[in-house]
């Protein structure tokens, strides 16, 4: 851990307690619900790329521990509405759209609270397009619209400002 993570001695022992509870999912009889005891079927890990450090350690250590290693697969991270700077979070409703949302409320957190990468005024958005790389509706498109051609021709349109930020809401709002 002292590698992986860069402790020293003199840091605080819940430093060193945190990771190992991070890498319990990778053995599977952490869920003895499922496999019981059993200790020999490979655990398949989905990750996002923040998780990497915990489960590159737990690989490390397996067979000293007589399990078989992890396998991990990583995914992309699924930004808030805030934006990817920003975190879903428990603490704060609006930063995600909850499977208890009501249409209602998920058009209004769509709408009020989705980082949006259109510009400040719509001839500005006419003459520079939005910018897709800040722009939470769109990046939630591409993991909802099932229609890479509609998705495509959405990037082209709005990046080039002849679709304003209210429609790719909407096109969100309804696929939600």
């Amino acid at each position: 851990m002292r590698g992986i993570f860069g402790f020293s001695e003199s840091d605080n022992i819940g430093k060193f307690a945190f990771p190992p509870v991070q890498a319990v999912p990778s053995f599977s009889n952490t869920f003895p619900h499922i496999y019981g005891n059993d200790s020999t079927v490979q655990c398949l890990i989905p990750a996002a790329i923040d998780q990497d450090p915990y489960f590159r350690m737990t690989r490390d250590v397996a067979h000293k521990l007589k399990y078989m290693k992890p396998a991990n697969i990583y995914s992309t991270f699924f930004p808030a509405l805030q934006g990817a700077k920003s975190k879903m979070s428990s603490s704060n409703e609006n930063s995600a759209i909850l499977l208890t949302d009501t249409p209602k409320m998920v058009a209004n957190k769509i709408n009020k609270f989705a980082l949006s990468g259109g510009r400040q005024t719509v001839e500005e958005h006419r003459a520079l397009g939005a910018d897709l790389t800040v722009d939470v509706p769109f990046m939630w498109l591409t993991f909802f619209l099932e229609d890479d051609e509609l998705l495509e021709d959405i990037r082209v349109k709005y990046g080039k400002g002849e679709m304003l930020t209210g429609e790719v809401k909407q096109l969100l709002i309804a696929q939600i």
